[in-house]
């Protein structure tokens, strides 16, 4: 029950990290279905690469977040008007996605060119049309999240909490 109930905070965060206002109103990301797909699983990814970096045990505690990543997609395919036959099939190719980004990600994250992760990701979010600009602001944002990232104690992240980019702490969804 405890770790579950960690494993939501910690989600809850994640979840208001993506639906940051300086994500859409000051970098000009899209606030779109896809647009907010593609900043939680980037943000996701963040938290799980983290936890695999850290050294400890928190192989439960991803796999949780992965649980209920999951689970919040269903539901939110359900509210979207997905039909509860063509959920299945919905997920699966959820799920193939959630995987290659996973991977891209990885693969980005372990370059030593500090944008890589950034150009990832705005290649998912505008594919090849992406301003200069705009991923100049998303490049800011995903490397000073990394080091944010970094420098969080796990014992703060299993509370949820989260330093965002620009010093504001979310925790448990709430900044």
């Amino acid at each position: 029950m405890r770790r579950k109930r960690i494993a939501h905070n910690l989600y809850d965060s994640i979840v208001a990290l993506s639906r940051s206002r300086v994500l859409y109103a000051d970098i000009g990301l899209p606030d779109t279905v896809e647009g907010r797909f593609e900043l939680l699983a980037f943000h996701l990814f963040a938290c799980l690469d983290r936890l695999s970096r850290s050294g400890i045990e928190t192989g439960h505690m991803a796999q949780d977040l992965v649980d209920i990543f999951f689970a919040d997609m269903d539901s939110t395919s359900r509210q979207l008007g997905v039909g509860d036959t063509a959920v299945p099939k919905k997920m699966r190719q959820l799920a193939a996605v959630f995987e290659e980004r996973m991977t891209l990600y990885r693969e980005a994250a372990g370059k030593k060119h500090k944008d890589a992760l950034a150009a990832a990701l705005a290649e998912n979010i505008f594919g090849q049309t992406y301003e200069f600009v705009m991923q100049q602001g998303l490049t800011s944002y995903v490397c000073e999240f990394q080091k944010n990232l970094a420098a969080t104690p796990i014992a703060e992240l299993e509370a949820g909490r989260i330093r965002a980019p620009g010093e504001a702490v979310v925790a448990n969804g709430r900044t």
